[in-house]
């Protein structure tokens, strides 16, 4: 058992107990007077007296010196733990179960030659009916052995271990070595964690305590200076200003560490360097660094940006599939009567829509035709109504096959625009033309911001589309799809199907004239997040991270799914080859490894691959790390701490400890209990004193 204190100083304000003694021996009782009436008559003698003090209320006085000592006690804080060599000695063996983190961060300069150097000392020091068990863990934990004591098994399992892609958890392997130690006849119990203790990995909850008399003993082997320089993400957009369809691409650098400067960034295409550049990286800090317009093809390339070798190569590299940045073909309608100057803020905002690009063919609602609509997935009816070009019928079969339409109801689109089968194209009813010109005209009162088609307002600095004015609007009678409202209730906006399609109703117009939207700063991101969102645009991602899925199944993620089965051939990275899908099950590609994954359909094996470009995921880069004291303090059951080799800084445990314990709470309270008995005692003694003799 060990008796500490965190404040040892207070231990002075142990001197106030002189206060109570001086009380008790100073104070004296006051006499009662009597009256005499003369002195002539008593005859003067010399009078010989000794005057001694003593304490005549012990009870009294102990307890005002025990208030001052458990407050003193109080504020030193005091820490009780059991240690390793406090606990009774038993007889047996123990079982020990050696927790070995092996995640992506291990790789770091010597962090798993001392991991290994670490649990091969372990290994070393069983005793006689010792047991241990070996767990490798990342994101999952599993044992690399039966519990056993056999050393040349131990060292082939240590050896068959190697740093993977994948990030940490604890959680997964703390729950392994609590069912291992729970289904123990040993007497005594040990838990070894060797880790970096990297913070992304924490995710232990209040339930993670050991069984009861487990011992703890981390390991930290991340401790030391961490200079790293890695590649976060690459960013694809399109090249407006060349000739040819080129993309730029620029990568995120991050430094962890010292400064560095002429870091060497270089793109490579093919396994072929297309272009190189230098950054200068600030100390803990980061930059973007842009490459070249690259010239494209069609179905994309294998590509990556690479930065100098340093301590920790694993995320040097950033791989990813260099292909056109995705578009959405726009087919806008504008109605044949309206001045060119109408369109002008439509026109506008669409030409300069980024991420993904919006493609427009601008027509007139009496020239536009059927063949328009030829590698379009969305029609913009802006103050339109249906184009007699195209017709009802083709435009809801548009819309069936998975299109999509935003209509704009203003002047000229009101619901006799929309007569026989163009009715389904509205949410329902249209209602005239309501004048708010009085006062300062209607605002949008409700906007539904879990809906996809508005969720980017929902965040803060995102835009306040209440801010817009509206004077003329036209009323939808829906039941159910409105997403905005007038102040006065009525639909602003609503939604509704057709098949695979989405169909979005606007009741004012873009023009600017029946309302001040175009002026406002939320007017492009609105009109292009609905775009989006009628489009049912899903932009395919040219990078992936390790620990992600991808649902092969999804049209969005692999479209030859769709076309082909359910079942795949998968190469990984490191060569292997697999299956995922058939027979019933989800195909569904789970990442593993960091680099490139070959998909091809079961059946087509001549088919061209596709490829999937997996990277360390970005918790895992972030190497930041936490006190094993919090690890040790999480998972000691009942305060029962062991520390030894590799944890943190003594009286930082200590700390720990303490604030667990709150032993100065119960101090306090007992010093108000003892304070209150001190007083009634105190009383008591006084009202004695008072009585008459």
């Amino acid at each position: 058992m060990r008796f500490s204190f965190l404040v040892p100083l207070f231990a002075g304000a142990l001197a106030a107990i002189v206060v109570p003694l001086l009380v008790h021996l100073v104070h004296k009782e006051r006499k009662e007077a009597v009256a005499f009436p003369s002195l002539m008559f008593v005859q003067r003698m010399p009078y010989q007296h000794a005057s001694r003090q003593r304490i005549r209320d012990w009870l009294l006085f102990a307890a005002r010196c025990l208030v001052i000592a458990l407050l003193a006690a109080a504020f030193m804080r005091p820490v009780l733990a059991r240690t390793a060599a406090a606990l009774p000695g038993r007889g047996g063996g123990t079982e020990v179960v050696v927790l070995l983190d092996r995640s992506m961060s291990m790789r770091h300069g010597e962090r798993w030659n001392a991991a290994q150097r670490a649990v091969r000392d372990r290994f070393g020091r069983l005793g006689q009916g010792d047991r241990l068990t070996l767990v490798p863990f990342d994101v999952r934990a599993t044992a690399a052995n039966e519990a056993t004591a056999d050393g040349a098994a131990l060292r082939s399992a240590l050896d068959s271990i190697a740093p993977s892609d994948a990030g940490t958890r604890l959680a997964p392997a703390v729950a392994l070595a609590r069912r291992i130690l729970a289904g123990t006849a040993l007497p005594r119990k040990e838990v070894v964690v060797v880790s970096d203790f990297q913070r992304s990995g924490w995710d232990l909850d209040d339930d993670a305590a050991l069984p009861p008399g487990t011992k703890i003993v981390p390991v930290d082997v991340g401790s030391g200076e961490v200079a790293d320089r890695s590649v976060r993400s690459v960013d694809l957009r399109r090249e407006t200003s060349a000739p040819r369809d080129r993309v730029v691409v620029s990568a995120r650098v991050v430094n962890v560490g010292p400064a560095a400067k002429g870091v060497a960034a270089r793109l490579e295409v093919n396994g072929r360097t297309v272009d190189e550049r230098r950054i200068d990286l600030p100390s803990d800090g980061g930059g973007t660094v842009t490459f070249a317009p690259v010239a494209v093809a069609g179905d994309g390339a294998p590509a990556r940006v690479v930065l100098d070798a340093d301590a920790f190569p694993g995320d040097d590299a950033f791989l990813f599939l260099l292909r056109r940045p995705p578009s959405i073909g726009v087919l806008l309608v504008e109605h044949s009567d309206a001045p060119a100057e109408r369109g002008v803020f439509v026109r506008r905002a669409l030409a300069i829509g980024d991420q993904p690009a919006l493609d427009v063919r601008v027509a007139r609602s009496r020239s536009v035709t059927a063949a328009d609509l030829e590698g379009r997935r969305l029609v913009v009816l802006n103050d339109a109504g249906v184009p007699a070009g195209i017709g009802a019928t083709r435009l809801l079969e548009f819309v069936r096959e998975g299109g999509g339409v935003f209509s704009a109801l203003g002047e000229r689109a009101s619901s006799r625009a929309f007569t026989g089968e163009g009715e389904e194209l509205l949410p329902g009813a249209v209602g005239d033309a309501v004048d708010r010109l009085g006062g300062r005209g209607g605002v949008l009162g409700y906007l539904d911001l879990t809906h996809p088609a508005l969720s980017i307002f929902g965040v803060a600095r995102s835009g306040d589309l209440s801010a817009a004015r509206f004077f003329r609007y036209r009323p939808l009678g829906v039941e159910s799809g409105a997403l905005a409202r007038f102040d006065d209730g009525a639909v602003a906006l609503a939604e509704h199907r057709l098949g695979r399609g989405r169909v979005l109703t606007w009741g004012s117009s873009l023009d600017g004239v029946w309302n001040d939207l175009p002026r406002q700063a939320v007017f492009l991101p609105f009109l292009h997040q609905l775009a989006r969102y009628a489009a049912d645009f899903r932009p395919e991602r040219v990078s992936y991270a390790v620990g992600e899925s991808i649902d092969l199944a999804d049209e969005a993620a692999d479209s030859m799914a769709v076309r082909g089965g359910p079942r795949f051939n998968v190469r990984t990275p490191n060569g292997g080859r697999g299956a995922v899908g058939g027979m019933g099950a989800a195909p569904v590609l789970e990442l593993r490894q960091a680099g490139w994954y070959e998909v091809r359909r079961a059946g087509v094996p001549n088919e061209r691959p596709r490829l999937f470009a997996a990277n360390p995921a970005p918790t895992e880069l972030d190497l930041a790390t936490f006190d094993p004291a919090r690890l040790v303090n999480a998972l000691a059951p009942d305060g029962d701490v062991a520390v030894s080799q590799g944890t943190a800084d003594p009286a930082q445990q200590l700390v720990e400890q303490e604030r667990r314990q709150s032993i100065w709470w119960y101090l306090l309270v007992v010093a108000t209990l003892v304070l209150l008995a001190e007083g009634w005692l105190a009383g008591r003694v006084s009202q004695r004193r008072l009585q008459p003799k």
